[in-house]
């Protein structure tokens, strides 16, 4: 009695998910279409992405222009709605398919707006390689409007991926002040959001404007933003807002701009447990570039406001040229924050303030070792090719300290310290990887 009641009930639990698998569906999107436009493959192909989505679904997207959305269609249970820039290799149906339609960019041309849970937006290709930080996005979206954020994560926009995006702004400082402005990605208080294999240029306040809980950025380049003194701007303003401020997470990302008020800027006084993990990052300034001296590279604001400084914890990454703090000493109330295995090429000396914990940092040109017993000095460029963002190491650096998942992991998916020494600086050292290529990746600041 017992087995037939469990083998009904698994049958009633089979039937009522069956409709939801059943509907899931392949949808094609192309500018241009000039066929029945209902989606069902390339030659019939909505001209642009239908006024009502479904949950399951997988809309590809051809190469061209397309108007920007706020994508707020209810949330069934955790089902995704998923937006992928078609390419050569997945484009779904072969039906009126076209190879041009998948070598090409999709141009978002303003911006994205999230108010429900549940979307993954995918450009497939370009960004996130040690020496290729460009690459070819599939997808680009613009937003020249003062007021308006390239991606906007509301309340309700939680649990949502990015990736393989260009982001670009109007490319000056913008005149909106306050809680809306020309922001890269700007969430304020949604949760579970990752920005990934991206790149940010043009920028008019902040690259990152984020009052978020669990919230990662990865593998992308912020190459250009901009800030004055009557518009604050940092590469990132991360704050509590519609509660407490939680986890958010920088790895293996390129910072090649700071301006205004600074970078990271970190202020969890709303949350003091919520962690900062900011490792396998690489700050440069390039040659002739003008980083606007302010609050340090990682760290936070006076404390004026009652801004507090926790858990900020700084491995594995790079600072190269930087002609300010790359370790903020600010706010006045800080705790819990740890600086190893960091890498310091040819930068001002950093302060270990507000870092009662640090050990195993690398300095080259940039100071001493501040009283750390494993920290080391050195005056010869470790990297393979700095001019062309190329931040892989030439040979192996001393033992820096092991940590645990989701530190021992490189940019390049590397585990560290499987040759029995775990790395300094933002790349593991692999024997045989590294080949000197020329610069392709330079470009006039």
């Amino acid at each position: 009695m017992k087995l037939s009641l469990k083998r009904s009930a698994l049958v009633l639990i089979a039937a009522g998910l069956m409709p939801a698998f059943a509907s899931a569906a392949n949808i094609y999107v192309r500018a241009g279409a000039t066929g029945a436009g209902n989606g069902s493959d390339w030659a019939n192909a909505y001209t642009a992405l239908p006024s009502t989505l479904v949950r399951g679904n997988t809309y590809y997207v051809a190469a061209g222009s397309y108007a920007g959305r706020t994508f707020s269609t209810a949330a069934s249970g955790t089902t995704p709605i998923t937006i992928k820039k078609a390419t050569v290799a997945d484009h779904g149906t072969n039906t009126g398919w076209n190879d041009a339609y998948g070598t090409g960019q999709a141009q978002f041309t303003s911006g994205l707006r999230f108010t429900s849970p549940y979307w993954v937006i995918d450009g497939q290709t370009g960004g996130g390689q040690a020496n290729n930080w460009m690459g070819a996005f599939g997808f680009k979206v613009t937003e020249r409007g003062d007021a308006n954020a390239i991606l906007n994560f509301q309340s309700g926009g939680s649990f949502v991926t990015v990736r393989h995006v260009s982001l670009v702004g109007k490319g000056s400082v913008s005149s909106s002040g306050g809680s809306m402005s020309n922001d890269a990605v700007a969430v304020y208080g949604a949760s579970n959001v990752t920005i990934s294999h991206y790149h940010m240029t043009g920028i008019g306040r902040c690259p990152f404007f984020i009052s978020p809980r669990n919230f990662v950025a990865e593998h992308g380049w912020v190459e250009k933003y901009y800030g004055s003194s009557a518009v604050h701007s940092e590469i990132a303003s991360i704050w509590g807002f519609a509660g407490s401020v939680g986890d958010t997470t920088f790895r293996h990302n390129l910072f090649t701009d700071v301006q205004s008020t600074g970078g990271l800027m970190w202020d969890n006084s709303s949350n003091t447990s919520a962690r900062l993990m900011v490792y396998g990052n690489v700050f440069y300034r390039p040659s002739g570039a003008t980083w606007q001296q302010a609050n340090g590279v990682v760290g936070g604001w006076t404390g004026g406001g009652g801004e507090q400084f926790h858990n900020a914890k700084v491995y594995n990454n790079a600072f190269i040229n930087v002609n300010q703090a790359a370790l903020s000493t600010l706010p006045r109330i800080a705790s819990g924050n740890e600086a190893f295995n960091n890498i310091f090429l040819n930068s001002q000396a950093p302060s270990f303030a507000k870092f009662a914990s640090h050990n195993h940092n690398h300095f080259i040109n940039s100071g001493t070792t501040q009283g750390e017993s494993a920290g080391t000095t050195a005056s010869t460029d470790p990297f393979v090719n700095v001019a062309a963002l190329d931040f892989r190491l030439k040979a192996a650096t001393g033992a820096g300290s092991n940590f645990a998942t989701p530190y021992n992991v490189d940019g390049l998916g590397n585990t560290r310290g499987s040759d029995g020494t775990w790395d300094r600086g933002p790349f593991e050292f692999v024997t045989g990887a590294v080949t000197v290529a020329a610069p392709t990746n330079l470009r006039a600041q």
